[in-house]
């Protein structure tokens, strides 16, 4: 089944408001997060007034990385799922900072004049955007002259071959269908490159960042529930829900030792400046 933009808005919204209180339990969102930030600000004098934006915030580890970096920044975070904004604030207010605000907005239709920021992150989003090109280009006019963009997407070994196996398996044994095209941006160098590029910037710098660590068979399981995953599983019925758990970690305990696993979340960071 095709769906149109609007529908695949909808199921992303509700995914990620249904994962939003479970969400951080996938680390490599925090170190993510730390390396984007570090990349993204390299040159940028933490005493200035510098105004930035953090589109798909999500539960604000990249906003919250932001304000310990540049403690003067004004920081905005949007996001379309109205639960992961709640789970920011809730992060934010724990760490006592005051300098983040957040909103419930479309990254398709952003609130805001351009030329409006001298930062803008975008973490692990833009590959789920219906429209990722104009949007892409829409994000970047509200950026200043002089200013910058960093986004960033996983590699293609990213998670392998553990995800893959869950795909196969959902197509396979109960005809629920991974949205591939979607999955496949945003992959490689050559893809990364001929996005940031559609906005003319005056240089764009792509580097590889290795993020990897040991987990456990019930943590893949958190991970493949506590993320953008969880909108394929729950098509399952509670009956199939059950049996793909057992049959699909029983694969990869097969092929595990001792039931651990180093996960792969290599990413690519793009810093377009311009």
């Amino acid at each position: 089944m095709v769906m149109d933009a609007e529908a695949i808005k909808k199921r992303i919204e509700s995914t990620f408001n249904e994962v939003s209180t479970r969400y951080d339990r996938n680390h490599f969102f925090v170190l993510s997060a730390q390396q984007m930030v570090e990349r993204g600000t390299e040159g940028l004098e933490p005493s200035h007034l510098l105004c930035v934006l953090d589109v798909s915030t999500g539960t604000g580890n990249v906003a919250i990385a932001l304000a310990e970096k540049l403690p003067n920044a004004h920081i905005e975070g949007v996001d379309l799922s109205l639960g992961m904004l709640t789970q920011a604030q809730d992060n934010v207010a724990k760490k006592g900072l005051t300098q983040i605000t957040f909103r419930q907005c479309d990254a398709e239709s952003l609130p805001y004049e351009n030329a409006t920021f001298d930062l803008i992150t975008c973490g692990y989003a833009l590959f789920f955007y219906p429209n990722m090109e104009t949007t892409y280009q829409a994000m970047c006019q509200k950026v200043k002259p002089g200013g910058r963009l960093i986004f960033s997407s996983f590699t293609q070994e990213a998670f392998t071959p553990y995800a893959e196996l869950c795909l196969q398996r959902l197509e396979k044994e109960y005809g629920i269908e991974p949205p591939r095209a979607m999955m496949a941006r945003l992959k490689t160098v050559q893809q990364m490159e001929a996005l940031a590029t559609l906005s003319q910037p005056k240089k764009v710098d792509i580097k590889h960042g290795q993020i990897r660590y040991q987990v456990s068979l019930l943590e893949w399981w958190d991970l493949l529930n506590n993320a953008g995953y969880k909108g394929l599983i729950d098509q399952l019925s509670p009956e199939q829900f059950v049996q793909f758990k057992k049959d699909h970690l029983a694969e990869i305990e097969a092929i595990t030792t001792n039931g651990r696993f180093e996960l792969n979340a290599d990413t690519w960071f793009a810093l377009v400046q311009f």
